[in-house]
């Protein structure tokens, strides 16, 4: 890997222990409920704008083909981090999974209890949410995480049914 590269993977592990001591921290002060509230709130905001910049047009305009093959990039350090791989992709759905995550590992190295691992991890996809319906404007769904002890995320992606339509009409 390159030393590029190799500066991103030290970023997310960072990125992951900072998570996990402001969440201690506004744990201690605020209580876990507004803790996991606040900080999902600035992450969502932080994937949205993340996404309304790095997608393509086609992504960004309801492509979710496209959306999901620029998620799962063939990046090499997105995929030493994260190895994320499309499983299946149509016009209207696709999933996703991820097979790595350094952010629960960070955190399963801190030392942190199994709760609160599932706990950070559900605020850091608060990202993925933000990138998938804040900026592109999908559904998203996660099927399990490694953070609640799965082997992978998956992630499902919709579209948005039209509107007045329902979830069988779509």
């Amino acid at each position: 890997m390159s030393e590029a590269g190799k500066r991103v993977v030290e970023a997310t592990r960072q990125r992951a222990a900072v998570y996990a001591h402001l969440f201690k921290v506004l744990r201690e002060k605020l209580g876990e409920d507004r803790a996991v509230a606040l900080m999902s709130e600035a992450i969502h905001a932080h994937g949205k704008d993340k996404a309304s910049k790095g997608y393509s047009d086609a992504a960004r305009s309801g492509d979710l083909r496209q959306a999901a093959r620029e998620f799962a990039s063939p990046d090499a350090v997105k995929q030493f981090q994260f190895a994320p791989r499309i499983v299946s992709a149509s016009d209207a759905e696709a999933v996703i999974a991820m097979s790595r995550c350094p952010l629960v590992d960070q955190w399963t190295e801190m030392g942190l209890p199994p709760g609160d691992v599932a706990t950070l991890c559900r605020i850091a996809r608060a990202v993925d949410f933000g990138t998938w319906e804040g900026a592109l404007g999908f559904v998203l769904a996660f099927e399990g995480t490694r953070g609640d002890g799965k082997d992978e995320c998956v992630l499902r992606v919709r579209k948005k049914p039209a509107q007045g339509a329902t979830d069988e009409d779509a």
